[in-house]
């Protein structure tokens, strides 16, 4: 049975990745297999640890969905960590209006739309003026990091706990499916997204126009496909994604259901998804299960610090190696 080149090059990506780490881990002076151990094994073999790994998880696939989306119409589209962070103010925002149960669908509300008004800026440029989405993008992302930092240091902050925003009242939250754990709805509901994306992607018509432009815009005009329009449709489909993951960090992220002054449960989710999206090579199933593979590491992570004494920034290294070598690979392709 031959394995598939796709397939092939992410075990090897993966192997290489790993092995660098390890020696990385060696020459520091750590032990590189207990660390390992610990890393990948421990939250395969402990319910809790694994149930943590799956709502970690769930952002990551939401935020590789905007960037396989994008893929997919041809473009760079890295703007998901400045939308999360929209999507996060949304929920906050709710939360500051109401404290009852129509917190949540005003979040989600408020969140996307903001999450989606960001994405237009853009998608416009490249739309109106051929802008490189990669520049705008990550403008648009720095920009949203200091305006969700200035909205919650005052007027969304929270009085009883300076460091963290206004709580989602108890009422609107989504509350853990499993006790002593952070598995909430969140997660089966990212999963079910990313289903739904690739059954967008795979069998619309839409889906099918938005391949067609990414792959060649002027063959998708001959066949009477306006790829502008794909253009736009794609940065807004990653915007609702990366939307539904920034309102889900507020409302469904035991305990503090809220977000912190420095958005550290918002920060970097954005850029763990291009991750996701690259090792699930822009597939909606793929990314769904690089997340899950993301979230082991992650949350193999804290239990390699106690066990093997192994800090955590070494999953860093490991990710942005990975990253490194599979856009080495997607520039020989090109």
């Amino acid at each position: 049975m031959r394995i598939p080149l796709p397939l092939l090059d992410v075990v090897l990506t993966l192997v290489t990745a790993f092995a660098i780490g390890a020696v990385v881990m060696w020459i520091s002076g750590y032990d590189p297999i207990m660390s390992y151990r610990s890393m990948l094994f421990t939250p395969l073999l402990d319910y809790t640890y694994f149930f943590s790994a799956l709502a970690f998880s769930a952002p990551i696939v939401l935020t590789g969905l905007t960037f396989a989306v994008g893929l997919r119409a041809g473009l760079f589209n890295i703007g998901a960590e400045g939308q999360v962070y929209m999507g996060a103010l949304g929920a906050v925002v709710a939360a500051y209006i109401t404290k009852s149960s129509l917190a949540l669908p005003l979040a989600l509300f408020i969140g996307l739309t903001l999450a989606c008004v960001w994405s237009l800026v853009p998608a416009l440029l490249k739309i109106w003026r051929g802008v490189n989405e990669v520049i705008t993008t990550i403008m648009m992302n720095w920009i949203a990091y200091w305006v969700v930092i200035m909205a919650v240091s005052t007027v969304f902050t929270n009085p009883l706990q300076p460091e963290e925003s206004i709580k989602t009242p108890e009422p609107a939250r989504l509350t853990p499916l499993v006790a002593g754990t952070d598995l909430t709805a969140a997660v089966p509901l990212s999963y079910i997204i990313a289903l739904f994306v690739y059954i967008f992607v795979k069998y619309s018509v839409w889906g099918y126009r938005i391949s067609i432009s990414g792959q060649n815009p002027i063959v998708a005009k001959s066949y009477g496909i306006e790829p502008m329009r794909s253009i736009m449709l794609s940065f807004l489909i990653g915007a609702l994604t990366a939307g539904v993951a920034g309102v889900m960090q507020v409302v469904a992220k035991p305990p503090s259901y809220s977000l912190m002054r420095n958005l550290a449960n918002v920060y970097g989710l954005g850029f763990d998804g291009i991750t996701a999206a690259m090792l699930g090579r822009g597939h909606p199933i793929g990314v769904a299960i690089a997340a899950l593979f993301l979230g082991v590491l992650q949350e193999g992570a804290r239990h390699m610090q106690i066990e093997a004494g192994t800090p955590f920034e070494f999953v860093r290294i490991i990710q942005g190696v990975i990253i490194l070598l599979l856009a080495i690979q997607m520039l020989k392709k090109t």
